[in-house]
């Protein structure tokens, strides 16, 4: 059994305050991640939002790397990504948490999958996230989220079944749509 801060290089939390105003954003630049690029547990490039490079030589020491899991931690609080290989340049917000994990005792997938799936984490963050108004989520909290954690080999083993899993579930949506356009033709054609 071991925290999240065990399996970590390096937490952290997007800019506050006045750190990082909505009217600072631009049209192009670098990018800036929010909940809406983690919540549907997959990383998205649903409403990406940036900023200019001067205002991220500011901000820097929240830039999001490749293999980095983000999480959220406002609202929709415990969604995870992991950052993509061809992402550029990137901040994240004050909504998301940033983990550097550790790769040699840690996958990334498997931590995301982790927070998605492990009983024991979610359990934990049932009992921990609620706010006075809405549930939240903070650094100390889930530095202290603790999990079974197997051996490297078996993550990445797990990981390869999850990926052939999700490539199969992609597989038979084509096909289940296909199906109800067959269906709704044939129902147009009997009936129309």
């Amino acid at each position: 059994e071991v925290t999240i801060a065990e399996v970590c290089i390096d937490m952290r939390t997007g800019p506050f305050g006045s750190s990082l105003h909505h009217d600072e954003f631009v049209d192009k630049g670098v990018f800036v991640l929010g909940i809406d690029n983690a919540v549907e547990n997959t990383f998205s490039y649903n409403r990406m939002r940036y900023i200019t490079e001067e205002k991220y030589e500011k901000l820097k020491r929240y830039t999001v790397y490749p293999g980095d899991v983000i999480i959220t931690i406002m609202g929709t609080v415990g969604k995870a990504a992991v950052i993509p290989k061809n992402m550029p340049k990137a901040i994240n917000t004050k909504h998301l948490a940033c983990l550097t994990p550790n790769t040699e005792i840690v996958d990334s997938y498997f931590l995301v999958n982790a927070f998605q799936i492990h009983p024991l984490i979610r359990h934990q963050l049932e009992s921990q996230c609620k706010g006075a108004i809405m549930d939240g989520l903070n650094l100390t909290i889930i530095k202290g989220l603790k999990f079974k954690l197997p051996p490297i080999k078996l993550q990445r083993k797990f990981v390869e079944f999850y990926n052939q899993v999700n490539k199969s579930k992609v597989t038979v949506q084509k096909a289940l749509e296909e199906t109800q356009i067959l269906f709704d033709s044939l129902m147009q054609k009997y009936f129309g």
